[in-house]
């Protein structure tokens, strides 16, 4: 697994923060049964990525950050 690139853009994830995405593909789910799917993805490029969706992602705020 190529955990330190970003999925997206290929570039090398450091210290800086990023989204990371895993998924175990169940039944009928269009020849990816017993998958498990990871992804990870810079900043940058999920902010790029979510402006394509329809509806915006459910953000609230943190009060603690760890």
């Amino acid at each position: 697994m190529k955990n330190n690139i970003c999925n997206c853009c290929g570039q090398k994830i450091g210290q800086e923060d990023y989204i990371h995405i895993e998924k175990v593909w169940g039944y009928f789910s269009n020849g990816k049964d017993g998958q498990r799917h990871c992804i990870n993805m810079c900043e940058s490029c999920y902010d790029r990525w979510i402006k394509d969706f329809k509806y915006a992602p459910d953000i609230e705020e943190e009060r603690e950050l760890i």
